[in-house]
């Protein structure tokens, strides 16, 4: 007999269906009242336990910690000093340009100032990024982000894999 996380004695594979049926659905129930960041919270919790009892593969569990941060990483951007003024020196440029709101220059168009504080930008954020692991917890995860990219796309991309299969486009990768 194990114990269950409801402190109920069960037999491995001897659960109700019908039992744990209802226990997703309340499940469900309590996750829908969540609001965004309780969501994101309660998430976290659930995939690093996924993670460190090694419920999935190292890799599976790397990616599903590395989604759910990444996604609360880059909500919270907006509130770092650095990216907020290098994306408004960044607007102000394509302004002084003339370039149209919503637009982006074609590849290769770009003015060669617009490029650089545009790489600075991207830097800032991946920066941003970094800390907002480490003050979760995530420093090795952290480090990797910034030091060895090619080591993080794919660990993530293997963790990916476990759950989803197909290769993601480079696009959607930081």
């Amino acid at each position: 007999m194990k114990k269950t996380r409801h402190g109920k004695s069960s037999a491995p594979d001897a659960e109700d269906p019908a039992e744990r049926e209802q226990e997703l659905r309340e499940l469900a129930r309590r996750l829908s009242d969540l609001d965004g960041d309780a969501l994101d919270a309660q998430l976290l919790v659930t995939f690093r336990e996924a993670r460190d009892t090694g419920a999935v593969p190292v890799d599976a569990g790397f990616f599903l910690v590395v989604h759910i941060l990444l996604a609360m990483a880059d909500e919270a951007l907006p509130e770092d000093a650095k990216v907020r003024e290098l994306g408004r020196e960044l607007e102000t440029m394509e302004q002084d340009y003339g370039l149209p709101e919503d637009k982006s220059w074609a590849p290769g168009e770009a003015p060669e100032e617009w490029e650089a504080l545009s790489r600075q930008y991207e830097i800032a954020c991946d920066e941003a990024r970094a800390a907002f692991f480490r003050s979760y917890g995530e420093a090795e995860m952290a480090d990797m982000f910034l030091l060895d990219r090619a080591g993080f796309i794919r660990r993530f991309e293997n963790g990916r894999n476990f759950f989803h299969g197909l290769p993601m486009l480079p696009d959607f990768l930081n």
